[in-house]
């Protein structure tokens, strides 16, 4: 058996969250295959991801800090926590490791109080909408957003999450052609706009001076966002995210406003 085929990993749904069993090493060689894993299962938006550690065996302290990579990695656009299970009985080297991990994730020592701690998750605003691949749909996009952001109280941030909502729902449109869930999410004063669709095909990142020649595309996504990426999901699409600080100024007065113009 070669050393990536030596984790194994089980997943069960219970109540809102997804369970995650990996067993076997958890090496240089394997932490990649985990660290996709996770990844994909907090794209697919469960109240929480939850780890049992029972059956994971570690070839290097080191490794178990694929968790910390995950959670930090996922922590702009996701919100989604991701909990570690541990057990009393576990040897003394992972206890004293886990017990390095929890200072940045959440680590309990039975799956019970893992799944209690749900019920006092952050303080978060969610909101989903399904789209069609139809050329009106960058058009409902927009004006759900609008809408959402007045709900919200963050017009100052209305316009930016606007047009990046219309350049990631139009390329939903032109190049996945697929349905899509649009999300929408408030957390920490960061508000994530994330489009979701059934095509593996992810977006290329334009060069720095894409958008300040035609000021379309995700170059106006990269302007305008704090942060932006893409990620896949369990059903072999992708996940398109972008996230915009309520406090940070406004951008968008370096972009050239004829995109408003041709949509």
């Amino acid at each position: 058996m070669s050393r990536a085929a030596r984790l194994r990993i089980g997943v069960q749904t219970i109540g809102q969250a997804v369970v995650v069993s990996p067993s076997g090493v958890l090496d240089v060689a394997t932490a990649p295959q985990l660290r996709t894993f996770l990844t994909k299962q907090l794209a697919e938006q469960p109240a929480a991801v939850v780890v049992l550690l029972h059956d994971l065996l570690l070839a290097k302290a080191h490794t178990l800090s694929v968790f910390t990579t995950v959670a930090r990695q996922t922590a702009e656009w996701s919100g989604i926590p991701l909990i570690l299970v541990t057990s009393r009985h576990h040897d003394h080297q992972l206890q004293l490791h886990t017990a390095a991990v929890a200072r940045f994730i959440p680590v309990f020592d039975n799956l019970a109080s893992a799944l209690a701690s749900m019920n006092n998750p952050p303080v978060r605003q969610l909101t989903r909408l399904r789209l069609a691949p139809e050329p009106s749909s960058p058009g409902v996009a927009r004006r759900y957003v609008a809408a959402t952001c007045e709900l919200w109280r963050c017009e100052d941030i209305a316009e930016d999450a606007v047009a990046i909502v219309s350049e990631l729902t139009a390329n939903v449109v032109r190049h996945a052609r697929t349905d899509a869930v649009l999300r929408l999410e408030l957390r920490r004063q960061l508000l994530t706009v994330a489009i979701s669709d059934d095509s593996p095909t992810f977006p290329v990142r334009p060069p720095t001076e894409d958008w300040a020649e035609n000021g379309r595309g995700l170059g106006i996504v990269r302007a305008l966002s704090t942060a932006w990426g893409a990620n896949p999901t369990i059903s072999g699409g992708k996940i398109v995210w972008a996230t915009i600080r309520v406090t940070t100024p406004s951008a968008r007065a370096a972009i050239n406003n004829g995109w408003r113009n041709g949509k």
